[in-house]
């Protein structure tokens, strides 16, 4: 105890020095511009503006009508894109990392205009959209929706391939919740069905692998609470099916999910 104050011990593990040379940056983020407030707007159609695997180069000293004189804060919505964002500034190293659907106000640490974007793995349909700004805006809050909506498809067979269409497509959002109830009709052990709930893009997610037994039975699956994104609607697939054609298989799949 020191002065009446309880001291907490901190245990330091191993460690090595840092060897890099710490280089101070000016930081930007109350310095005024003198063009005053302003911002630029960007779009990235990732399966139209690049190729795959490629990022997006940006020199707001070259080719943007407005001249800028500093980068401070950027205000991105990723809402539209299946996949995380990254903003990488070369001259400090700094990389701002925008999750998937999501969106919001973040500050940038650099003292160029140039910067790059990548999103590895951006499909058809993804966009990014991102405001450029030289000074930095009031806090804001930018909250989530709340509102949670339910899709459900019946009458399937488990014993051909086939595609369902669970959500409609053209609709985007994050799935909360599956509830899956499935009927196997009674045969011998290997008989099974590889199921899969999948985007409109083909991306998945969830497979599962539903195996016959020697008596009719149901197989509930519950996948969730989980926050996975989706574009362009969902659909429920039979991938692969070793059930025999006795038209006793089916089920059905509920989905709940958020929009945005």
């Amino acid at each position: 105890m020191v002065n009446g104050a309880i001291a907490l011990s901190i245990v330091v593990p191993p460690f090595v020095q840092y060897q890099s040379p710490i280089v101070p940056l000016r930081g930007l983020w109350n310095a005024q511009p003198g063009e005053g407030d302003r911002f630029v707007t960007c779009e990235i159609d990732w399966s139209v503006t690049t190729g795959p695997g490629m990022a997006v180069q940006f020199a707001l000293s070259g080719n943007s009508p407005v001249a800028l004189s500093q980068i401070v804060a950027f205000n991105v919505d990723n809402t539209r894109n299946a996949v995380d964002v990254s903003f990488l500034f070369p001259d400090s190293g700094y990389t701002l990392l925008v999750p998937a659907y999501s969106q919001g106000v973040f500050p940038v640490f650099t003292n160029a205009l140039m910067f790059y974007a990548t999103a590895p793995g951006a499909d058809a349909g993804d966009r990014t959209v991102f405001q450029v700004l030289n000074s930095m805006p009031p806090p804001v809050s930018i909250a989530r929706t709340q509102e949670q909506e339910t899709a459900s498809v019946v009458g399937f067979s488990l014993e051909t391939t086939g595609t369902y269409p669970v959500i409609a497509a053209g609709i985007n959002g994050t799935l909360i919740l599956a509830q899956m109830n499935f009927v196997l009709p009674p045969d011998v052990a290997g008989d099974f069905a590889q199921v899969a709930l999948e985007d409109g893009n083909g991306r998945a997610l969830w497979v599962g692998l539903l195996a016959s037994s020697a008596a009719e039975g149901n197989v509930l699956v519950s996948l969730g609470p989980v926050r996975i994104g989706f574009v362009n609607g969902v659909v429920f697939n039979v991938l692969r099916t070793a059930l025999p054609p006795s038209g006793a298989s089916g089920g059905t799949v509920n989905v709940y999910y958020e929009s945005p």
